[in-house]
């Protein structure tokens, strides 16, 4: 068994993968998220672990785009882990040596204050992961990164500062897919785009209210088709109308995905 999840270690995407892994699942990593979840869909492995939601930075497109060209994968769980960011370095160097700091753009936006008042002269360098990050500096003298504390561990680094993220209440959300779908769950998360008419959209938000369905959050997302036309991922509460609901959805829908139930 084999859980793929978003390279290297070290990542938050590794930490997650640990906290769901069991006995004996060997663990593999990808470079980017749409090759983990490919992975999946190939059978190359048996679950993946991606993000799909900063309580800061909102949804991870990457995971949402990809997962509304994939077939056959299911969301089977989701968890949710605090994020704490980490300055760290190969020496322990002052922050005035420090010219160059690497991270990845949703951690160096995480941290934009401390940066601003505390690593204003390094040059910012964007990398796919926080981990990555974290394994380019560990032979460049005068440059650091911002990445999770298991880093330190992984690739013989210095703690600089811990805990500097701006606001503390920093928290990702991840799926854990399958292709296994779930039959059970309170809740489900689905993708559906309305036909281009007047009134579609307020259609299809009527018909939740109408069957008493709460929605917990909605996204749009541009349907890469022409300007102006958006899918919509929708996190909701099952009720006892839900297959009632799906059913006309198929219809009212020009397109309509049940991501899982879970």
């Amino acid at each position: 068994m084999k859980i793929g999840f978003l390279g290297p270690k070290g990542t938050f995407s590794f930490e997650a993968s640990k906290q769901v892994s069991k006995d004996m699942e060997e663990l593999v990593e990808y470079k980017t998220i749409k090759d983990c979840i490919i992975a999946l869909q190939n059978n190359d492995v048996n679950r993946a672990v991606v993000p799909i939601e900063n309580s800061l930075q909102g949804d991870v497109t990457e995971t949402v785009d990809t997962l509304i060209e994939s077939t056959g994968i299911y969301i089977e769980r989701e968890l949710v882990i605090k994020i704490t960011q980490n300055l760290i370095a190969n020496k322990n160097y002052k922050f005035e040596e420090i010219k160059e700091l690497y991270s990845h753009p949703q951690a160096l936006a995480q941290c934009r204050n401390y940066i601003e008042n505390k690593l204003h002269n390094a040059n910012i360098v964007q990398v796919s992961s926080t981990a990555l990050a974290a394994k380019e500096i560990k032979s460049k003298d005068y440059c650091a990164c911002i990445a999770n504390k298991s880093c330190i561990n992984e690739y013989g680094l210095t703690l600089l500062e811990d805990n500097i993220q701006d606001n503390d209440y920093n928290q990702t959300k991840f799926w854990v897919l399958s292709k296994t779908e779930n039959k059970n769950g309170n809740k489900m998360s689905i993708i559906f785009s309305t036909k281009n008419k007047p009134g579609a959209l307020y259609q299809v938000l009527g018909l939740f209210n109408k069957n008493n369905i709460n929605l917990s959050k909605i996204e749009s997302r541009p349907a890469k088709t022409v300007l102006g036309e958006y899918i919509f991922l929708v996190d909701l509460e099952v009720s006892s109308k839900i297959d009632e609901t799906i059913e006309i959805l198929n219809k009212e829908c020009s397109f309509l995905k049940i991501l899982g139930r879970y």
